[in-house]
Protein backbone atom coordinates (compact mmCIF):
# COMPACT_ATOMS: atom_id res chain seq x y z
CA UNK A 1 0.00 0.00 0.00
CA UNK A 2 2.85 2.72 0.64
CA UNK A 3 4.61 1.87 -2.71
CA UNK A 4 1.37 2.17 -4.22
CA UNK A 5 1.11 5.37 -2.37
CA UNK A 6 4.38 6.78 -3.46
CA UNK A 7 3.98 5.73 -7.22
CA UNK A 8 0.84 7.68 -6.82
CA UNK A 9 2.66 10.48 -5.30
CA UNK A 10 5.49 10.57 -7.51
CA UNK A 11 2.95 10.90 -10.75
CA UNK A 12 1.16 13.70 -9.00
CA UNK A 13 4.61 15.85 -7.97
CA UNK A 14 5.87 14.93 -12.20
CA UNK A 15 3.16 17.31 -12.89
CA UNK A 16 4.13 20.26 -10.37
CA UNK A 17 6.10 22.73 -12.48
CA UNK A 18 9.69 24.36 -11.18
CA UNK A 19 9.83 21.27 -8.81
CA UNK A 20 13.28 19.98 -10.37
CA UNK A 21 12.39 16.53 -11.91
CA UNK A 22 12.84 13.61 -10.11
CA UNK A 23 15.99 14.23 -7.98
CA UNK A 24 13.54 16.52 -5.96
CA UNK A 25 12.28 13.62 -4.42
CA UNK A 26 14.89 11.02 -4.98
CA UNK A 27 15.96 9.30 -1.33
CA UNK A 28 19.22 9.76 -2.70
CA UNK A 29 18.93 13.59 -3.00
CA UNK A 30 21.56 15.85 -1.39
CA UNK A 31 18.43 17.50 0.88
CA UNK A 32 18.28 14.28 3.21
CA UNK A 33 19.64 13.95 7.23
CA UNK A 34 22.06 11.00 6.55
CA UNK A 35 19.59 8.13 7.20
CA UNK A 36 19.38 6.85 3.46
CA UNK A 37 23.30 5.62 4.28
CA UNK A 38 21.68 3.65 7.34
CA UNK A 39 23.22 6.35 10.18
CA UNK A 40 21.82 7.91 13.45
CA UNK A 41 20.81 11.58 12.96
CA UNK A 42 23.20 14.14 14.65
CA UNK A 43 21.17 15.32 17.44
CA UNK A 44 21.69 19.14 17.90
CA UNK A 45 20.45 20.22 21.30
CA UNK A 46 20.14 23.64 22.32
CA UNK A 47 19.94 25.23 25.80
CA UNK A 48 16.97 24.26 27.81
CA UNK A 49 16.54 27.80 29.15
CA UNK A 50 16.39 29.21 25.20
CA UNK A 51 13.56 31.20 24.72
CA UNK A 52 11.23 30.88 21.20
CA UNK A 53 13.35 32.45 18.63
CA UNK A 54 10.93 33.99 16.26
CA UNK A 55 13.66 35.66 13.69
CA UNK A 56 14.36 33.77 10.03
CA UNK A 57 18.12 33.64 10.67
CA UNK A 58 19.19 29.53 9.64
CA UNK A 59 21.11 28.34 12.34
CA UNK A 60 22.42 25.35 10.82
CA UNK A 61 20.64 22.61 12.51
CA UNK A 62 19.55 22.13 8.99
CA UNK A 63 22.24 22.70 6.55
CA UNK A 64 20.68 20.96 3.80
CA UNK A 65 17.59 23.37 3.39
CA UNK A 66 17.35 27.26 2.53
CA UNK A 67 16.51 29.32 5.68
CA UNK A 68 12.43 30.92 5.08
CA UNK A 69 12.66 33.94 3.29
CA UNK A 70 12.09 36.80 5.87
CA UNK A 71 9.74 39.02 3.59
CA UNK A 72 7.07 35.86 3.18
CA UNK A 73 6.95 35.04 7.01
CA UNK A 74 6.36 38.86 7.70
CA UNK A 75 3.81 38.95 5.30
CA UNK A 76 1.79 35.69 6.07
CA UNK A 77 2.25 36.93 10.04
CA UNK A 78 0.23 40.39 8.88
CA UNK A 79 -2.48 38.22 7.13
CA UNK A 80 -3.20 36.27 9.99
CA UNK A 81 -2.95 39.17 12.37
CA UNK A 82 -5.50 40.64 10.34
CA UNK A 83 -7.72 37.73 9.94
CA UNK A 84 -7.56 37.67 14.18
CA UNK A 85 -9.02 41.48 14.08
CA UNK A 86 -11.33 40.86 11.25
CA UNK A 87 -10.01 43.52 9.55
CA UNK A 88 -8.33 41.82 6.25
CA UNK A 89 -7.79 44.44 4.77
CA UNK A 90 -4.57 46.18 2.51
CA UNK A 91 -4.95 49.65 4.80
CA UNK A 92 -4.81 48.56 8.02
CA UNK A 93 -1.29 47.41 9.29
CA UNK A 94 -0.79 44.37 11.45
CA UNK A 95 -0.05 44.71 14.66
CA UNK A 96 2.96 42.98 15.70
CA UNK A 97 3.18 39.22 16.31
CA UNK A 98 2.47 37.92 20.13
CA UNK A 99 5.13 36.32 21.41
CA UNK A 100 3.88 32.53 22.54
CA UNK A 101 4.73 33.12 26.34
CA UNK A 102 1.55 35.27 26.52
CA UNK A 103 -0.33 34.15 24.14
CA UNK A 104 -4.04 33.83 25.05
CA UNK A 105 -7.11 32.01 23.64
CA UNK A 106 -9.49 34.83 21.82
CA UNK A 107 -11.95 36.14 24.59
CA UNK A 108 -15.38 37.35 24.27
CA UNK A 109 -15.97 40.64 25.68
CA UNK A 110 -18.86 42.06 28.35
CA UNK A 111 -18.84 39.32 30.53
CA UNK A 112 -21.89 38.91 32.29
CA UNK A 113 -22.87 36.91 35.25
CA UNK A 114 -23.51 33.12 34.90
CA UNK A 115 -24.62 30.32 37.28
CA UNK A 116 -21.81 28.44 35.84
CA UNK A 117 -19.34 27.96 37.82
CA UNK A 118 -15.73 29.56 37.64
CA UNK A 119 -12.99 27.06 35.74
CA UNK A 120 -9.86 26.29 37.89
CA UNK A 121 -7.52 29.18 37.69
CA UNK A 122 -4.80 28.81 34.54
CA UNK A 123 -1.73 26.35 35.89
CA UNK A 124 1.29 28.00 37.49
CA UNK A 125 4.14 28.25 34.84
CA UNK A 126 6.04 25.28 35.33
CA UNK A 127 9.86 25.30 34.66
CA UNK A 128 10.95 22.02 32.98
CA UNK A 129 13.34 20.74 31.03
CA UNK A 130 12.30 19.86 27.65
CA UNK A 131 12.77 16.34 26.55
CA UNK A 132 12.09 14.32 23.69
CA UNK A 133 13.00 13.37 20.35
CA UNK A 134 11.56 15.59 16.98
CA UNK A 135 10.87 13.62 13.58
CA UNK A 136 9.45 16.08 10.72
CA UNK A 137 9.44 15.22 7.51
CA UNK A 138 8.55 17.60 4.10
CA UNK A 139 6.44 16.99 1.24
CA UNK A 140 6.87 16.82 -2.81
CA UNK A 141 9.60 18.52 -3.71
CA UNK A 142 10.56 19.54 0.20
CA UNK A 143 13.55 22.24 -0.65
CA UNK A 144 10.80 24.25 -2.56
CA UNK A 145 7.95 24.09 -0.73
CA UNK A 146 8.26 22.47 2.59
CA UNK A 147 10.93 24.63 3.68
CA UNK A 148 8.84 25.98 7.24
CA UNK A 149 9.21 22.30 8.29
CA UNK A 150 13.17 23.54 8.45
CA UNK A 151 12.16 26.95 10.26
CA UNK A 152 10.00 24.26 12.62
CA UNK A 153 12.92 22.18 13.28
CA UNK A 154 15.26 25.18 14.38
CA UNK A 155 12.57 26.64 16.61
CA UNK A 156 11.90 23.36 18.22
CA UNK A 157 16.23 22.94 18.72
CA UNK A 158 16.07 26.02 19.96
CA UNK A 159 14.12 25.24 23.35
CA UNK A 160 16.15 22.24 24.07
CA UNK A 161 14.42 19.04 21.98
CA UNK A 162 16.06 17.52 19.35
CA UNK A 163 15.05 17.63 15.74
CA UNK A 164 15.42 16.01 12.37
CA UNK A 165 14.19 16.99 9.17
CA UNK A 166 13.81 14.60 5.86
CA UNK A 167 12.05 14.14 2.89
CA UNK A 168 8.49 12.16 3.38
CA UNK A 169 9.95 8.81 1.28
CA UNK A 170 12.88 8.80 4.30
CA UNK A 171 10.04 7.94 6.98
CA UNK A 172 11.02 4.28 7.30
CA UNK A 173 15.16 4.24 8.23
CA UNK A 174 14.10 6.94 10.50
CA UNK A 175 11.41 4.95 11.92
CA UNK A 176 13.75 2.38 12.40
CA UNK A 177 16.22 4.50 13.93
CA UNK A 178 13.54 5.98 16.13
CA UNK A 179 12.63 2.31 17.58
CA UNK A 180 16.45 1.77 18.67
CA UNK A 181 16.89 5.52 20.31
CA UNK A 182 13.42 4.91 22.25
CA UNK A 183 14.65 1.42 23.62
CA UNK A 184 18.03 2.53 24.72
CA UNK A 185 17.05 5.88 25.79
CA UNK A 186 13.23 6.41 26.30
CA UNK A 187 11.91 9.79 25.41
CA UNK A 188 8.66 11.60 24.48
CA UNK A 189 8.19 11.01 20.52
CA UNK A 190 6.95 13.97 18.74
CA UNK A 191 5.92 13.87 14.60
CA UNK A 192 5.38 16.89 12.35
CA UNK A 193 5.17 16.51 8.58
CA UNK A 194 3.62 18.80 5.90
CA UNK A 195 1.87 17.64 2.60
CA UNK A 196 2.88 13.84 1.86
CA UNK A 197 5.01 14.34 4.89
CA UNK A 198 2.07 14.22 6.75
CA UNK A 199 0.91 11.14 5.12
CA UNK A 200 4.64 9.87 6.27
CA UNK A 201 4.03 10.87 9.73
CA UNK A 202 1.27 8.94 10.63
CA UNK A 203 2.74 5.92 8.76
CA UNK A 204 5.48 6.22 11.07
CA UNK A 205 3.25 6.33 14.08
CA UNK A 206 1.90 3.09 12.84
CA UNK A 207 4.95 1.57 13.06
CA UNK A 208 5.82 2.37 16.22
CA UNK A 209 2.08 1.58 17.75
CA UNK A 210 3.39 -2.15 16.27
CA UNK A 211 6.07 -1.66 18.19
CA UNK A 212 4.50 -1.25 21.70
CA UNK A 213 6.05 3.03 21.15
CA UNK A 214 3.86 5.54 22.11
CA UNK A 215 3.78 8.60 19.97
CA UNK A 216 3.28 11.58 22.23
CA UNK A 217 2.46 13.98 20.01
CA UNK A 218 1.57 14.32 16.24
CA UNK A 219 0.85 16.95 13.63
CA UNK A 220 0.16 16.90 10.42
CA UNK A 221 -0.20 20.16 7.97
CA UNK A 222 -2.28 19.55 5.21
CA UNK A 223 -1.89 16.06 4.65
CA UNK A 224 -3.24 14.11 1.79
CA UNK A 225 -7.32 12.60 1.15
CA UNK A 226 -5.30 8.99 1.49
CA UNK A 227 -3.21 9.31 4.81
CA UNK A 228 -4.12 6.38 7.36
CA UNK A 229 -6.37 7.29 10.31
CA UNK A 230 -4.63 7.85 13.72
CA UNK A 231 -3.66 4.64 16.02
CA UNK A 232 -4.10 4.20 18.98
CA UNK A 233 -0.58 4.68 20.54
CA UNK A 234 -1.25 8.36 19.65
CA UNK A 235 -1.47 9.98 22.43
CA UNK A 236 -2.22 13.91 21.39
CA UNK A 237 -3.08 14.69 17.68
CA UNK A 238 -3.57 17.69 15.97
CA UNK A 239 -4.60 17.98 12.09
CA UNK A 240 -4.44 21.29 10.31
CA UNK A 241 -5.96 21.07 7.04
CA UNK A 242 -7.81 22.59 4.16
CA UNK A 243 -10.56 20.41 2.79
CA UNK A 244 -10.26 23.00 -0.61
CA UNK A 245 -6.83 21.87 -1.47
CA UNK A 246 -6.34 19.05 -4.24
CA UNK A 247 -2.55 18.86 -3.06
CA UNK A 248 -3.65 18.13 0.49
CA UNK A 249 -7.09 18.49 1.73
CA UNK A 250 -6.76 15.05 4.01
CA UNK A 251 -9.57 15.17 6.88
CA UNK A 252 -7.54 12.36 8.96
CA UNK A 253 -9.68 10.72 10.72
CA UNK A 254 -9.21 8.76 14.38
CA UNK A 255 -8.86 5.04 14.45
CA UNK A 256 -11.36 2.13 15.64
CA UNK A 257 -9.25 1.61 18.85
CA UNK A 258 -7.68 5.61 19.22
CA UNK A 259 -8.63 7.35 22.46
CA UNK A 260 -6.55 9.83 22.98
CA UNK A 261 -6.98 13.80 22.31
CA UNK A 262 -7.66 15.24 18.72
CA UNK A 263 -8.21 18.02 17.16
CA UNK A 264 -8.73 18.71 13.91
CA UNK A 265 -8.70 22.75 11.90
CA UNK A 266 -10.01 22.73 8.63
CA UNK A 267 -8.80 26.38 7.06
CA UNK A 268 -10.84 26.20 3.81
CA UNK A 269 -12.27 29.91 4.61
CA UNK A 270 -8.63 31.34 5.57
CA UNK A 271 -7.80 32.33 1.86
CA UNK A 272 -4.45 33.74 2.82
CA UNK A 273 -3.40 30.07 3.33
CA UNK A 274 -2.75 27.75 0.85
CA UNK A 275 -1.31 23.85 1.01
CA UNK A 276 2.21 25.41 0.04
CA UNK A 277 2.53 28.38 2.78
CA UNK A 278 0.05 26.45 5.47
CA UNK A 279 3.33 25.09 6.82
CA UNK A 280 5.30 28.33 7.08
CA UNK A 281 2.33 30.09 9.71
CA UNK A 282 4.37 31.50 12.28
CA UNK A 283 1.20 31.68 14.86
CA UNK A 284 0.82 28.59 14.74
CA UNK A 285 4.20 27.27 14.89
CA UNK A 286 4.82 29.16 17.93
CA UNK A 287 1.90 27.19 19.48
CA UNK A 288 3.80 24.31 18.25
CA UNK A 289 6.95 24.89 19.71
CA UNK A 290 5.29 25.86 22.79
CA UNK A 291 3.43 22.41 23.18
CA UNK A 292 6.98 20.59 21.78
CA UNK A 293 8.74 22.47 25.01
CA UNK A 294 6.04 21.80 27.63
CA UNK A 295 5.40 18.25 26.32
CA UNK A 296 7.42 16.21 29.40
CA UNK A 297 5.55 18.38 32.09
CA UNK A 298 2.15 17.87 29.91
CA UNK A 299 0.27 14.47 31.83
CA UNK A 300 -1.60 12.79 28.87
CA UNK A 301 -4.43 11.47 31.23
CA UNK A 302 -6.52 14.52 31.52
CA UNK A 303 -8.92 15.23 33.85
CA UNK A 304 -12.41 13.97 32.34
CA UNK A 305 -13.19 12.41 29.09
CA UNK A 306 -11.16 14.08 26.18
CA UNK A 307 -14.08 14.90 23.52
CA UNK A 308 -12.75 14.87 19.96
CA UNK A 309 -12.96 18.42 18.68
CA UNK A 310 -13.58 19.43 14.49
CA UNK A 311 -13.48 23.02 14.11
CA UNK A 312 -13.79 25.16 10.07
CA UNK A 313 -12.33 27.58 11.62
CA UNK A 314 -13.99 31.34 10.57
CA UNK A 315 -11.55 33.80 8.36
CA UNK A 316 -11.98 36.46 10.81
CA UNK A 317 -10.97 34.16 13.83
CA UNK A 318 -7.56 33.46 14.84
CA UNK A 319 -5.85 29.88 14.75
CA UNK A 320 -6.18 28.60 18.00
CA UNK A 321 -4.68 25.01 18.59
CA UNK A 322 -6.41 23.38 21.10
CA UNK A 323 -5.63 20.17 22.44
CA UNK A 324 -9.03 18.03 22.78
CA UNK A 325 -12.68 19.56 24.27
CA UNK A 326 -13.75 18.67 27.72
CA UNK A 327 -17.58 18.13 29.10
CA UNK A 328 -18.88 20.49 31.12
CA UNK A 329 -22.25 20.35 32.41
CA UNK A 330 -24.80 23.55 31.63
CA UNK A 331 -27.53 25.06 34.26
CA UNK A 332 -31.29 25.87 33.18
CA UNK A 333 -30.74 29.39 31.63
CA UNK A 334 -27.39 29.31 30.70
CA UNK A 335 -26.05 29.90 27.26
CA UNK A 336 -23.01 29.61 24.88
CA UNK A 337 -22.39 33.15 25.73
CA UNK A 338 -21.85 32.51 29.19
CA UNK A 339 -19.80 29.68 28.77
CA UNK A 340 -17.75 31.42 26.42
CA UNK A 341 -17.11 34.10 29.09
CA UNK A 342 -16.32 31.76 32.12
CA UNK A 343 -14.25 29.68 29.85
CA UNK A 344 -12.54 32.23 27.85
CA UNK A 345 -12.92 30.68 24.42
CA UNK A 346 -14.54 32.05 21.57
CA UNK A 347 -18.48 31.80 21.06
CA UNK A 348 -17.84 30.26 17.22
CA UNK A 349 -16.07 27.74 19.06
CA UNK A 350 -18.59 26.52 21.32
CA UNK A 351 -21.55 26.54 18.44
CA UNK A 352 -19.54 24.17 16.18
CA UNK A 353 -18.35 21.92 18.77
CA UNK A 354 -22.00 21.73 20.31
CA UNK A 355 -24.31 22.25 17.31
CA UNK A 356 -26.10 24.98 19.36
CA UNK A 357 -27.39 28.45 18.37
CA UNK A 358 -25.52 31.11 20.43
CA UNK A 359 -28.99 32.49 21.51
CA UNK A 360 -30.65 29.72 22.30
CA UNK A 361 -31.05 28.66 26.82
CA UNK A 362 -29.27 25.43 27.37
CA UNK A 363 -31.43 23.06 29.73
CA UNK A 364 -30.61 22.17 33.46
CA UNK A 365 -27.89 19.17 33.05
CA UNK A 366 -27.32 19.50 29.32
CA UNK A 367 -23.54 18.39 28.12
CA UNK A 368 -21.39 21.28 26.47
CA UNK A 369 -18.41 21.04 25.21
CA UNK A 370 -15.61 23.25 25.42
CA UNK A 371 -12.23 23.37 24.18
CA UNK A 372 -9.17 23.32 25.91
CA UNK A 373 -5.51 23.26 26.42
CA UNK A 374 -3.59 20.69 28.22
CA UNK A 375 -0.87 22.09 30.88
CA UNK A 376 1.87 20.92 32.06
CA UNK A 377 1.80 19.66 36.38
CA UNK A 378 2.93 21.74 38.85
CA UNK A 379 4.30 18.94 40.64
CA UNK A 380 8.29 19.04 41.96
CA UNK A 381 9.22 15.85 40.29
CA UNK A 382 7.51 16.73 36.96
CA UNK A 383 11.24 16.52 35.09
CA UNK A 384 11.15 12.65 36.13
CA UNK A 385 7.58 11.66 35.62
CA UNK A 386 6.63 8.82 33.43
CA UNK A 387 7.44 9.44 29.55
CA UNK A 388 4.05 8.88 28.85
CA UNK A 389 0.46 7.05 30.07
CA UNK A 390 0.05 5.22 27.08
CA UNK A 391 -1.15 1.32 27.68
CA UNK A 392 -0.06 -0.80 25.69
CA UNK A 393 -3.45 -2.51 23.40
CA UNK A 394 -3.88 -5.60 22.04
CA UNK A 395 -3.09 -5.84 18.12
Amino acid sequence: MVQLKQIGTLLLAASLTGCGGYGMFDPTSSFTSGYASGKSPEWKNASANSSIDTDSESTGSTPTAAAPDKNENEALNSLFARAAQGKLNASQPAPAPVPSSVAKPVVVADASESAIPSPPPAAEKVNVTPRGRAYLFRGIAGLIYSRGMDKLAERIQRVGVPASVDTYLMWRPVADQAIRDYRRDPQPIILIGHSMGGDSALAFAETLNAANIPVNLLVTYDPSRIAEDVPPNVERYINIFQSSNMLGGGNVVQGSRFHGHYASYNLKDHSEIVHINIEKADRIQEQLVTKVAELAATPAAAEGEAVPLHFEVPADAAIELWDSGQPVTAHAGDTLKTFADAYHVPLWSLAESNSVSTRTSLSEGQRIIVPRHLVPMAAPNVATSAVTSYAQVNR
